[in-house]
């Protein structure tokens, strides 16, 4: 007999229909536990990584930071604190920006193998996101380089007082016991190369400061 003839009699419902009853409340139980255990995962997830910073509409999160430090690390750079992480990926943000303007900076594959190759990775490290790395600091460099670097020229007068009032105190506090004499070429080259850092980080500075105040920059403590 089928199941209307059943309630066209007034006949009670056959058992294995309430058995099914009771499995649909058996799934919905189930289906409201899965949802449950969602929305704790989801607000878990929204805690672990969440946005810290939105640059021209580009979202800095958290796990960018996290990352960030790690490729420092891998790279040999020194380790700096969470807010110091968020003002470098801010500028890093701004800086790209810029070198969209500038077509003539390229970086090869060549290039960005050859860092790679230099370094001792670790298992577990994500190449793709390394490599990304790396490019993005190679085009920073040249786009620096082309822009400032290759303005700034030394003079005598400057090099002869950074090797006066900074190498030379530096070099004795450390205990070295002979100091190269400016007149030696390379000694010489080194110190102009550093005057040239020096002027160059304060040039990068100044600019990114200029771009920072025309920029739209949210920050999330």
């Amino acid at each position: 007999m089928r199941y209307e003839s059943w309630f066209k009699a007034g006949a009670a419902a056959p058992p294995r229909r309430r058995g099914r009853k009771d499995a649909s409340h058996c799934i919905s139980a189930i289906l409201w536990v899965m949802l449950f255990f969602w929305c704790a995962l989801a607000a878990r997830a929204e805690v672990i990584d969440r946005i810290v910073a939105v640059v021209e509409g580009e979202i800095i999160t958290l796990s960018d930071i996290r990352k960030e430090g790690q490729f420092r690390a891998i790279l040999g750079e020194k380790p700096i604190d969470d807010q110091a992480l968020i003002k470098e990926l801010i500028e890093t943000k701004l800086t790209e920006h810029q070198i969209l303007d500038s077509p003539s900076v390229d970086v090869s594959n060549e290039e960005v193998e050859v860092r790679i190759q230099q370094l001792k990775l670790q298992p577990g490290v994500d190449s793709d996101a390394l490599r990304n790395a790396v490019r993005r600091r190679i085009r920073i460099e040249e786009f620096f380089d082309a822009r400032f670097r290759q303005l700034i020229r030394p003079t005598d007068d400057e090099i002869r007082k950074y090797y006066e009032e900074v190498f030379v105190p530096e070099a004795r506090k450390r205990g070295l016991q002979s100091i190269p004499l400016l007149t030696e070429p390379e000694m010489y080259n080194a110190i102009r190369e550093n005057v040239i850092q020096e002027k160059l980080n304060r040039d990068v500075e100044a600019w990114l400061e200029a771009i920072r105040r025309r920029s739209n920059i949210e920050i999330f403590q």
